[in-house]
């Protein structure tokens, strides 16, 4: 009997179609057609998969996540506690740029991370962007001016803009 581990990688996970098992299969198992090969998948090894990748993997995307609201929070507090007289941005509108300018490459490197993404894989790739995520977070207390804090949430928005369709594949999928 096949487990999804042993099926081949260059397969298209999205064209598999469960098919109804037949009476000469093991109680428990699913057939999954898959470019018009039929395998059987065990459900009890299924679920022990399921729940291996629940307790290794979901924990650390909570803490992900965690981060992630905290980075979000972060700029409004530091508004707050006086960010704009510390780095000389009263009375001008830089404040809403550097609000503004993290989804730019939120936005702009999506595709091409995603690409490297897809030619790398998420164990690679949410690694990388993670370790480039906590560095700019870090950096933030060596910020003298309104360019700095400019640069570090430009590249703040593109650790984000891959990490979080990734969270979703690796979470879902």
């Amino acid at each position: 009997m096949l487990t999804m581990s042993s099926i081949d990688k260059s397969h298209d996970m999205e064209t598999a179609v469960p098919t109804k098992s037949n009476s000469s299969n093991a109680k428990g198992s699913i057939e999954v057609q898959i470019d018009g090969e039929t395998y059987s998948i065990d459900a009890a090894a299924e679920r022990r998969l399921v729940r291996k990748f629940d307790l290794r993997i979901l924990p650390i995307l909570s803490v992900m996540y965690l981060f992630n609201a905290l980075d979000k929070a972060n700029l409004g507090n530091a508004k707050t506690n006086g960010l704009e007289k510390d780095l000389g941005m009263l009375g001008t509108n830089q404040y809403n740029i550097v609000l503004s300018v993290f989804f730019v490459p939120y936005v702009l490197t999506a595709p091409f991370l995603a690409i490297v993404g897809k030619k790398y894989g998420p164990s690679r790739v949410l690694p990388a962007m993670m370790f480039t995520f906590g560095s700019m977070t870090v950096l933030v207390v060596a910020v003298q001016n309104f360019s700095g804090l400019f640069a570090l949430r430009w590249f703040l928005g593109m650790a984000e803009s891959k990490r979080s369709p990734e969270k979703r594949i690796v979470a879902l999928g």
